[in-house]
Formats: structure tokens, sequence, C-alpha cells
């Protein structure tokens, strides 16, 4: 009975996410991931581990329009799910605009 209530809160759970633009970044303008980098926290988010606080200037090389995406993906999830939610990773991903990639001619570098 334990092991149907667990699984019936998986289920009931989201992968929240949260995007934030900067510059002159329009809605449905391609994008391209140039970074990324884990958040670490306790004890269901509440208590975060180490250095939190992201500098956006080093992770998309002083690009004047960019949009951070933080979520929680399924991975994330799982490694909370295994630790009984002791240890909640998040993720944050740092996006260009392809027009300002093109522009800038290397300045920039993606992941991939």
């Amino acid at each position: 009975m334990f092991g149907v209530g667990c699984m019936a809160a998986m289920c009931l759970t989201s992968c929240y996410s949260t995007r934030l633009t900067y510059g002159n970044v329009k809605p449905k303008e391609p994008m391209v991931q140039v970074n990324k980098v884990w958040n670490h926290h306790l004890i269901g988010g509440l208590v975060p581990v180490g250095n939190n606080k992201l500098s956006t200037e080093e992770y998309v090389n002083g690009a004047p329009n960019y949009m951070v995406k933080t979520n929680r993906s399924f991975l994330n999830g799982f490694i909370s799910w295994v630790t009984g939610g002791i240890y909640t990773p998040s993720q944050t991903k740092f996006y260009v605009p392809l027009s300002d990639v093109q522009k800038v001619d290397g300045k920039i570098k993606t992941d991939e």
C-alpha cells in the first residue's frame, strides 16, 4: 500500500520551470543553449549548498540579449526522490538568440 502511495505522489508532482529574458529577446525567437549549471540544495530546496549566486556574465560571455531558464528535470527529480528529498538539485540553462550568435562570430561558443 505504501508503494502505491509513493507512486501516486511521484505522478502528481511536476517539474517547475522559470524563464527570464534580458535585453531585446522576443518570445518566439530561436535560441541557442550556450551553457548550463546544476544548482545544489538540501531539504526540498530550502537550504542552498555551495555558491548559488550565478553571474550570468560569465555564462553568456557578456552577450547583451539572453534568456535564463531554471528547472527541475526528470533526473533532478529522480535524484531528489532517491535521497528522500534531502538533496534536491535543479539546473540553470543559458540561451542566446541565434541572430546574436551569428553576429558575435565566435565570441559565444555553444556547449554542443
